[in-house]
């Protein structure tokens, strides 16, 4: 007869705490010292159960299987967690891969029927790769694993196509993968055997629980962009060659400092690393051209694949993993300046990845979705400032030739009597002349004849990205044509300029979602309208030219018109995220002019004109960046000091809690450690004078933060305790688990906090509205006082900053 649980045991106020420990069906009450080292404790709990194994092979885990550490360890006894008496990371690690050994000798032999002989140590397979996925976070696991070969045999389970792995095997195998990855070692047993089998899989597999390690592996391959060797004096390393990195640039070698030189399948030297162009055409040549495959060649297929997942599932993770897929292929295609990045965005667009991100956008705040819609918005604006930067050169580039000739046909800007023989035979293939830009304002009066080098200066300001809006808003804005000959029967001094008009438009939207900064800063919030540019500009043109017609305008009051668009920019799209286009319609084509001009001279009136100026403007944005810096050393100071917060009860869905509160202790203490790495936490009863970093038992790595999940449950002795707090929120580690649960004193501490942890994590912007009002105060005020400096003394501040010539020669020198 089964002896019933032994009861939980009540500790006494001063007592020290008891926990129960448990080995093979027997439990032992034990009085544990927090203090105390681990392998100490272990030791003495199995000569108290007088376990056949040795204590180095044993360690402690508490019910959910988490490995107790001297980190960990204060808070398993304080919170008399029951705790297990299990074998150790090394131990199962040394298991799996007796395992995998064994597993291997089978299929060399050709019968799974046969008696092979293995270790007595060994378990099934499917048993060993589930443990080598559920221990693969654990370095003491993860070292012994690749010590003893693991890597090389799992790679060689996963490189077989038919009679491999399949179902949750495979699946484990692949997570086992993904862990490994995040060590430095292992890396040089991938072969392009491996990362093709593994691109068969993102594209054929079905199951989620596949699908989500595959891609997380093919992302942690593509962003590891190869590197030379730094150290090429060392004899361990061969001059010239090319190893795995880090986005961050730290070179992968194993843990013994030799470089790995990585091979593919076929045993040939490749010394390429890793990184996008790797991948990349891997990706060719694994999904050749195929009738079956409607004409998409092998990249095309691929990517139709990934980003129809986008929509295609109800899987969270599995989309936030395939956008991340496509967001790091963008992002490491432009760092490593690969010649292949201009034919990924190509076959991108094709594919209108932009408008399955769209659809994305109204059900992904607050999820996992979010932070990779927030860096699909900053590729795609570092995909518009290339495209601005790149010169139209219609002689050497197709594409460009074709939309020149497409709006030259669709403006009919020929002249008539051009356009017909002396036989009255109407021409073909008419040369473009600088008469016919004249009539959309695209080169001045007395030009030249246009060709090629007269269209190459017409688009200098705004490149390519220019020459793509105007050729879209005349080819989607029906009466084009008419447009261009209503501006045609006014004076020569009221005549609208439309493509001077464009480009204006171009650059006041480049400005507005700070282009030129994208690829460093990623917005904050969702940006739908940026993420359809072209259409955005066709609105505002539209919205510049009837400005301009109803102003009655003439040629001087460009500049005039160009800052009422500006304004009306500015206040249509500050609250984007609660936009639709058809509000955004009607801001910009129903609202009167009357209306428009009135708001305009309340702000002329307010700033004298001053603040639109481009010196202003450019102050008041380097202000900005300045206030920026000022406030995240603020944040991150207030986390140096400490602070003292509630104890939270994780309420809302979808957030899995992995430390509990103590409604004995609602109180917990955090503080950033000085190198800024490490936030350490406590549990209190009461408030103390503040305790130092040393003293706090539990600590939190900022690399293993994910993310912050914002009012997500209450305090744990609220007095009601089903509603959510709004000063709650949670530290998010990966998978969504929670790493600790919070409920801030007040609203200040909760920006301090939540955004100080946002700034050691690397991300832009502040995500608090207290932040990002104090940010705008500071700019505003320092902006003031800068300009008491040059108003005061009556300075007139430019429109416009001109340079002079540069000198002829360096024959001079500055004078006192």
């Amino acid at each position: 007869m089964s002896q019933p649980p032994a009861p939980t045991p009540v500790t006494r106020r001063g007592a020290i705490p008891t926990n129960m420990v448990t080995y093979r069906g027997r439990r032992i009450p034990a009085r544990i010292d927090p203090e105390a080292r681990v392998a100490y404790i272990v030791e003495i709990m199995s000569t108290s159960f007088g376990t056949k194994e040795h204590h180095i092979t044993l360690c402690l885990r508490d019910e959910a299987d988490n490995l107790v550490t001297q980190n960990n360890l204060p808070s398993k006894v304080y919170n008399h967690d029951v705790l297990k008496l299990v074998p150790s990371p090394a131990t199962e690690a040394l298991v799996v891969v007796t395992s995998l050994k064994s597993s291997i000798h089978r299929i060399s032999l050709g019968d799974s029927t046969v008696d092979v002989p293995s270790s007595a140590d060994a378990i099934p397979l499917k048993l060993a790769l589930f443990n080598l996925q559920k221990y693969i976070k654990e370095e003491d696991f993860a070292v012994e694993f690749m010590l003893k070969g693991g890597m090389r045999m799992l790679v060689k389970f996963l490189e077989r196509g038919e009679g491999g792995l399949t179902g949750n095997s495979l699946a484990y195998a692949l997570q086992g993968i993904r862990g490994i990855l995040e060590f430095e070692s292992g890396w040089g047993d991938l072969s392009d055997t491996f990362i093709d089998r593994i691109l068969n899989i993102v594209i054929t597999a079905t199951q989620p629980n596949i699908l989500r390690p595959s891609t997380a592996i093919i992302r942690k391959l593509v962003i590891s962009s190869p590197q030379l060797s730094s150290s090429g004096n060392n004899n361990n390393n061969i001059p010239g060659m090319k190893l795995p990195s880090t986005p961050y640039g730290q070179t992968k070698k194993d843990r013994k400092g030799k470089a790995k030189e990585h091979s593919n399948g076929n045993g040939n030297g490749n010394n390429d690393g890793y990184g996008f162009d790797r991948i990349y055409n891997r990706i060719k040549r694994v999904i050749p051209e195929a009738e079956g495959n409607n004409g998409l060649n092998g990249v095309e297929l691929f990517f139709k694949v990934v980003v129809k997942r986008l929509e295609g599932t109800g899987d969270l993770e599995l989309v936030a993993q395939s956008l991340g897929l496509i967001n790091s292929c963008l992002r490491s295609g432009h760092q490593d300046n690969s010649k292949q990045h201009p034919e990924l965005v190509a076959i991108l667009e094709h594919l209108s990845v932009r408008r399955y991100v769209s659809r994305l956008m109204p059900t992904s705040q607050n999820n996992v979705v979010e932070p990779q819609i927030l860096n699909f918005q900053a590729r795609y604006g570092v995909i518009l400032q290339n495209t601005r930067l790149r010169p139209v050169r219609p002689g050497t580039n197709p594409h460009q030739e074709k939309m020149l000739r497409e709006l030259w046909e669709y403006g009919r800007l020929a002249q008539e009597q051009d356009l017909t023989t002396s036989n009255g035979h109407r021409k073909t293939g008419m040369a473009r002349t600088a008469a016919g830009w004249q009539k959309i304002g695209l080169c001045l009066d007395g030009e030249d004849e246009a060709g090629f080098m007269m269209e190459m200066e017409m688009f200098r300001d705004v490149g390519e990205l220019g020459l793509e809006c105007l050729h879209y808003f005349a080819t989607h804005e029906e009466s084009f044509h008419n447009l261009v000959m209503e501006q045609q029967a006014k004076p020569a001094e009221r005549r609208c300029p439309i493509g001077k008009a464009s480009h204006e438009c171009v650059k006041i939207l480049c400005e507005h979602y700070k282009v030129s900064q994208a690829g460093h800063h990623s917005p904050s919030n969702f940006q739908l309208f940026l993420l359809n540019f072209s259409k955005l500009h066709q609105l505002v043109l539209r919205f510049f030219l009837r400005m301009w017609s109803e102003s009655a305008s003439q040629a001087p009051d460009f500049p005039k018109v160009s800052f009422l668009v500006r304004s009306q920019i500015r206040l249509s799209l500050s609250d984007e995220g609660n936009k639709t286009w058809l509000n955004l319609e009607q801001d910009f084509l129903a609202t009167e002019y009357r209306t428009i001009r009135d708001r305009q001279m309340e702000l002329l009136e307010k700033e004298d004109g001053m603040m639109s100026r481009l010196a202003v403007r450019e102050l008041r944005d380097k202000l900005g960046r300045e206030g920026y810096e000022v406030l995240s050393e603020q944040r991150i100071g207030c986390m140096l000091q400490g602070g003292w917060f509630n104890s939270a009860q994780v309420i809302v869905p979808g957030v899995m809690s992995s430390v509990r509160p103590n409604a004995q202790k609602p109180l917990r203490f955090l503080r950033l450690s000085p190198n800024r790495r490490v936030i350490a936490w406590d549990e209190f009863s009461q408030r103390i004078d503040n305790p130092p970093f040393e003293s706090l038992r539990e600590r939190i790595e900022i690399s293993s933060v994910t993310s912050i999940r914002p009012q997500t449950g209450c305090a744990v002795n609220s007095r009601s305790p089903n509603l959510v707090s709004k000063l709650s929120f949670s530290v998010i580690g990966e998978g969504d688990t929670s790493l600790l649960d919070l409920d801030a004193i007040h609203a200040a501490q909760l920006a301090e906090w939540t955004d100080g942890i946002r700034v050691l994590r690397g991300e832009s912007g502040m995500a608090s509205k207290e932040s990002a009002d104090y940010i705008h105060i500071l700019a505003e005020l320092a902006l003031k006082v800068r300009l008491l400096d040059i108003t005061g003394d009556g300075v007139e501040i430019p429109e416009k900053i001109t340079f002079g010539p540069a000198p002829r020669s360096v024959d001079f020198v500055f004078a006192k």
